[in-house]
């Protein structure tokens, strides 16, 4: 109301030149004086499916924020939702359906920001195997990695009617795609970014050649009904009735999604972010 009356006193471009600065100082940050640290705890190792995280840090947009944020990579024997129950994360990537086996079992977290949107994980198959549904599993060797990444088999295998126990053979899958290509699996679990590329990316011994997409038979579950949400970022439930805890997931949720566009609109740059990061897997692979 004050800056109203105040310009109401006097001239016509008083009043736009007292408005501007107003606007100018109520839409100007905050001065950063002491970045506030953050630890993120990745579910995997450094890959494209976090590109958003290391592209919201590389272009500033966490020191934007005010947040001085260290990315911490995960590993087989890292399970990220429990790194942050246990205090030693601030936030942690986790796909919701191992997450809530977390919450089911006391771990006080809370998913903030549901960053993909849908099930990336397929069961891969030569095309001699005749798979083409969770329908035609009966009978087969169906590799999975374990950790919680078998609840999407497991769904997909009662929706047809099938009994895990008995119908089918579970294979503890390593997490590449070798059982696959050696044929102790008949079906490999693997994901649009990462596994279902590394088998694209293997040579056919019978010909010499790269495999191709015609080689093989994909079952994604998404598409079989059962997929499940993955990638969120998930909050220390115990912290969140603390302003400035909430505040920082605020400005930490915030400033990842402006990394994530970043990604979507500069998708060479974000790849060799992720490159310059550190993942062991090649370039090209990254864009899947």
């Amino acid at each position: 109301m004050s800056l109203v009356v105040g310009a109401c006193g006097g001239s016509d471009d008083e009043a736009t030149e007292d408005t501007e600065a107003a606007t100018e100082e109520t839409t100007a940050p905050a001065e950063c004086t002491t970045p506030t640290p953050v630890k993120l705890q990745l579910q995997w190792f450094t890959q494209a499916q976090f590109a958003g995280y290391y592209a919201a840090q590389d272009q500033g947009f966490y020191a934007d924020q005010c947040l001085d944020v260290t990315i911490m990579e995960g590993a087989v024997d890292i399970t990220p939702q429990n790194v942050l129950a246990d205090g030693q994360a601030d936030f942690a990537i986790s796909w919701v359906s191992k997450a809530l086996a977390s919450r089911e079992g006391g771990a006080n977290i809370v998913n903030i920001a549901q960053v993909f949107q849908r099930s990336g994980t397929l069961q891969v198959s030569f095309k001699d195997k005749n798979i083409k549904s969770a329908a035609d599993f009966k009978g087969k060797k169906i590799g999975n990695w374990g950790y919680g990444n078998e609840f999407e088999i497991f769904a997909a295998l009662t929706k047809a009617g099938l009994d895990p126990a008995k119908d089918v053979t579970l294979v503890q899958q390593q997490f590449d795609m070798a059982g696959l290509l050696s044929g102790d699996i008949d079906a490999a679990e693997a994901m649009t970014y990462n596994e279902y590329a590394q088998v694209l990316e293997a040579k056919n011994p019978a010909t010499g050649a790269l495999y191709t997409a015609d080689d093989f038979n994909v079952v994604s579950y998404e598409a079989e009904g059962v997929g499940m949400l993955q990638d969120a970022i998930w909050a220390d439930g115990s912290r969140l009735e603390d302003p400035a805890y909430v505040e920082t997931a605020t400005k930490f949720v915030a400033a990842s999604l402006q990394g994530w566009a970043f990604c979507r609109d500069n998708v060479s740059a974000c790849r060799d972010i992720v490159v310059a990061k550190g993942s062991k897997l090649g370039a090209s692979h990254q864009l899947w």
